[in-house]
């Protein structure tokens, strides 16, 4: 009895050490197992990653073939190892990868708006794709000219983000583009007549290497004796604009009508000499501002050159380079050299002449300042050595400066009444009304012709 009852003992005693070493043995199998992975979108799936001690036996039980790991998900699969376990694991796909790109860098205008953030960047990359891209501080505001760097947020569909740095250079361009060579055009009233307006007219900027111009020259009618005003317009990219006027004289065939060894036509054997002075002149002569600059130029023009008679046709390029060779010239000379400067500086102007011819024609210049049009007139005249500098029409109201005020622009001071002033036309003013302008007769013919010795003067 006693032995059966010992046998009974033994063979509960071995099952439960053998119950125990299974219960363990499941135990440790189920501690080796991690039940939830956790991979990056694009990764591989491994199954050692469900284990913190492989198994060599260790496989999937599920087929994965057709899973994509590229698309963020949740999987149910089986696993099978240590020669008997099944086990259900969780497979997850997220995507927590922001995306790549590089800079572009960006040259702006202050004056203009700024690139969407999506021009900035460059080479994106994001295995789920871009979300939004976007400036991460606001849309810039940058006034001054400088160097900036401008960061610029790029996100994917699962809201990872990535900061990219684009450098940006800023131009503060507030200066319209510069018209050269613009010059009156002389032609006859032949029917035939053709106009180059563009003939050796070149627009420069200091930052638009190709600035936009035009010419409005609707105004010309051809085959008709007259002055025609044009204007010049140039627009640069950061939407700042230009516009400068000249004349079309259109002549009868057999008649100069002009002031002697005044002319305006074309001249290329100068053109580019006399510019490339003009340029450096102005160098020196540039002031604060379009008023200090344009007293500067037309106190030097009138300091510099010394007037003299000219008594052939002289081309405007032929006028400017004798005042700035030989510091000499008559009144187109000095209108001329003045322009010419002008234009290189930028400042808009246009030219006067005598009206009606009496007994000489003459130039001056108009010229606007501080947003108006004023006279100035650098010839040295006999009677009047100073000079005419922003003058109003009642201030430059002498015998010289008859003009016809229906072809300009108003003027600085408010227009007068130009049939009352500035208009002589022998048809509709009789001789009374012209002296009774705002002249003074005596002034008139002691300086504009010495009648002792027959003389003509400026």
């Amino acid at each position: 009895m006693l032995k059966a009852i010992g046998k009974i003992g033994a063979f509960f005693y071995c099952a439960a050490i053998v119950g125990a070493s299974v219960f363990f043995t499941i135990k440790d199998a189920d501690r080796n197992l991690i039940k939830e992975v956790t991979i990056e979108a694009g990764s591989r799936i491994n199954i050692g990653d469900f284990f913190k001690d492989c198994p060599d036996d260790a496989r999937f039980v599920t087929d994965i073939s057709g899973i994509d790991t590229k698309v963020p998900a949740v999987y149910k699969l089986k696993v099978f190892y240590g020669e008997a376990f099944e086990k259900n694991v969780t497979l997850r796909i997220e995507d927590h990868t922001a995306p790549k790109g590089v800079p572009i860098p960006k040259s702006q205008y202050a004056s203009l708006s700024w690139p969407d953030a999506s021009e900035c960047v460059g080479y994106l990359y994001d295995l789920n794709g871009i979300a939004k891209i976007e400036y991460r501080d606001g849309v810039p505001d940058f006034k001054l000219t400088g160097d900036y760097m401008v960061p610029v947020v790029v996100t994917d569909w699962y809201n990872n983000s990535t900061v990219i740095e684009v450098p940006f250079h800023v131009t503060d361009d507030h200066n319209a583009p510069l018209f050269y060579g613009i010059h009156d055009i002389t032609i006859t009233d032949s029917p035939d007549a053709v106009i180059n307006y563009f003939d050796g007219i070149t627009v420069k900027d200091d930052y638009d290497e190709e600035p936009r111009y035009t010419v409005d020259y609707s105004k010309v009618v051809m085959g008709e004796v007259g002055t025609y005003m044009i204007t010049y317009s140039a627009a640069d990219v950061a939407g700042n604009v230009r516009k400068q006027s000249a004349f079309v004289n259109i002549k009868p065939s057999n008649d100069l009508n002009g002031a002697s060894g005044s002319g305006s036509l074309w001249d290329s054997q100068f053109h580019n000499e006399v510019y490339k002075m003009a340029m450096e002149l102005v160098e020196q002569l540039k002031g604060a501002d379009d008023t200090e600059t344009a007293l500067n130029i037309f106190t030097w023009v009138h300091s510099n050159v010394t007037y003299e008679p000219v008594y052939v046709e002289q081309t405007f390029e032929g006028a400017v380079y004798e005042a700035f060779t030989r510091h000499g010239g008559d009144c187109y000379g000095f209108y001329a050299c003045a322009k010419m400067l002008l234009d290189c500086a930028g400042i808009p102007n246009m030219t006067v002449l005598r009206y009606p011819v009496t007994y000489n024609g003459h130039y001056w210049n108009l010229v606007k300042l501080d947003g108006e049009w004023y006279h100035c007139d650098s010839t040295v005249f006999m009677k009047h050595q100073w000079l005419y500098f922003k003058q109003t029409d009642l201030q430059i109201s002498d015998s010289r400066h008859h003009f016809n005020g229906l072809i300009l622009p108003e003027r600085a001071g408010g227009t007068p009444d130009l049939t009352q002033y500035y208009v002589y036309d022998p048809f509709i003013n009789d001789q009374n009304t012209y002296e009774t302008n705002a002249y003074d007769q005596n002034d008139y013919d002691q300086n504009a012709y010495d009648q002792s010795d027959n003389e003509l003067i400026e």
